[in-house]
């Protein structure tokens, strides 16, 4: 259905809007098709700055890599379908598709302005927007190419992992009954 063949799938899932920096997504795209010429962008999700990114990807030439899919209601098949996910936000709050990424056993690279809060798995990488874009491209094909597994990944550092769960229930049962 997207025409993607044996390419390397870059994701991103955002509001076509100033806070997501699709113009810098773009120009690491650009850096990264450098070097690897067999890659193909996913942008998926509407707004304000749409009709000037799509002018901007035309302008740099790269309408045949990157694939504009509006919104949709299949994003968990989407993230599927890609081999990175990533998000360089200006500003963020706790982002729910960075989230959704990780769950599907997608590698993630955040920018330093997503909260550290997002980051459940051992597959997040986050970098700082100031990096050049080489930097940027490089990270992202490193993490593209890593292909262990996509099972449900490691979660790290969260509530909601199971051992740390348990303690903090445990510790709560425990200030209940020192009351009585």
């Amino acid at each position: 259905e997207l025409g993607i063949k044996d390419e390397v799938v870059i994701g991103h899932i955002g509001r076509m809007s100033y806070q997501k920096n699709h113009k810098f997504l773009i120009d690491i795209f650009a850096e990264i098709l450098k070097s690897k010429n067999d890659c193909v962008l996913l942008l998926i999700g509407v707004g304000e700055k749409q009709d000037d990114i799509k002018k901007y990807v035309e302008k740099l030439g790269l309408n045949d890599h990157i694939r504009f899919l509006g919104n949709r209601a299949d994003v968990g098949e989407l993230y599927q379908a890609m081999d990175v996910f990533v998000m360089p936000s200006l500003f963020e709050g706790l982002p729910v598709v960075g989230v959704e990424a990780q769950f599907s056993g997608l590698p993630c690279i955040f920018s330093d302005k997503v909260p550290e809060e997002v980051e459940f798995t051992n597959k997040v990488k986050f970098v700082p927007l100031n990096d050049e874009k080489k930097v940027w491209a490089n990270i992202v094909i490193a993490a593209a190419r890593d292909k262990t597994n996509r099972e449900m990944p490691e979660l790290r550092n969260s509530i909601f992992n199971i051992e740390k769960s348990a303690t903090l229930l445990t510790d709560y049962y425990k200030q209940l009954l020192s009351r009585v």
